[in-house]
């Protein structure tokens, strides 16, 4: 059976490594990428399943990153899970749940198990 590609975007790099270990198994396949614009090179050359994208980040925000993948046919059907440490600004929030491919929000840190489950919902 072919393994669930999943790309974690996050500029907490102990994050990243935390996620890769809790889901590297012979479910998933991640890939990880350390801002928007790394992640929306990454989600181009890899066409994940799934893209779970923190908000706030360097360069490229998770923010412009959607707009990025929204733009590109190739990319703009990817199912999104955003992720933030920090609560959310209702206005940001409402910006992303515009948008058709945002399939949930999850508060960092998550359990695995509720991080599991929001990929499955999403994928269905």
């Amino acid at each position: 059976m072919a393994k669930i590609r999943v790309l974690i975007v996050d500029d907490n790099e102990n994050f990243l490594q935390l996620a890769q270990m809790a889901l590297g198994s012979e479910v998933y396949e991640v890939y990880t990428a350390a801002d928007g614009k790394e992640g929306f090179d990454q989600a181009r050359l890899v066409k994940p399943d799934i893209i779970l994208m923190d908000v706030m980040m360097p360069r490229v925000s998770g923010l412009e990153m959607m707009r990025l993948l929204l733009s590109d046919d190739e990319v703009k059907r990817i199912p999104i899970l955003v992720m933030t440490a920090s609560h959310f600004d209702p206005s940001t929030e409402q910006i992303f749940k515009q948008e058709s491919n945002v399939k949930g929000f999850l508060q960092k840190p998550c359990p695995i198990e509720v991080l599991r489950s929001q990929i499955a919902l999403a994928l269905k």
